[in-house]
């Protein structure tokens, strides 16, 4: 009997004891916690919108729905695909309809695939205005 009663008291410290270090345990790195937050791992990030500038590997979006710009940085190993061929940054344009898949750390966004659907815009030649029919035909009334 007295065996039964020691292996009962022992059932219930270690029952006692056990969760209350195992709280301790678990709680202690919750105070890290903050600190971790600062290092945040990056996360998957997907965006659609319309280009508003292009400059080296740096394309700024205006997001569909949305007021503020994003600036993403193409990384050298994105697959970029612009009106369904391959493409370059520098195939890239203001205006362009754009879809960017990538990774989001802090504030820094770094694409690794790229869709662009568009027209790049390139200056066309200079317009010269032609003689007009009137001064063409005062011209002749004078020889």
């Amino acid at each position: 009997m007295r065996f039964r009663r020691i292996a009962v008291a022992a059932a219930l410290v270690t029952a006692v004891v056990i969760p209350a270090a195992a709280t301790v345990a678990v709680a202690a790195p919750a105070e890290h916690t903050a600190a971790h937050q600062d290092r945040s791992r990056p996360s998957r990030f997907s965006t659609t919108g319309t280009v508003t500038a292009v400059s080296g590997r740096t394309v700024t979006i205006k997001p569909s729905g949305k007021s503020a710009a994003l600036t993403v940085t193409v990384t050298a190993n994105a697959k970029i695909r612009v009106n369904g061929k391959t493409g370059k940054v520098a195939d890239l344009g203001a205006g362009f309809g754009i879809t960017v898949n990538g990774t989001r750390s802090g504030t820094d966004y770094l694409a690794s695939r790229v869709e662009a659907r568009g027209k790049k815009t390139q200056a066309g030649p200079a317009v010269r205005p032609s003689p007009s029919a009137s001064a063409t035909h005062h011209a002749r009334d004078d020889d």
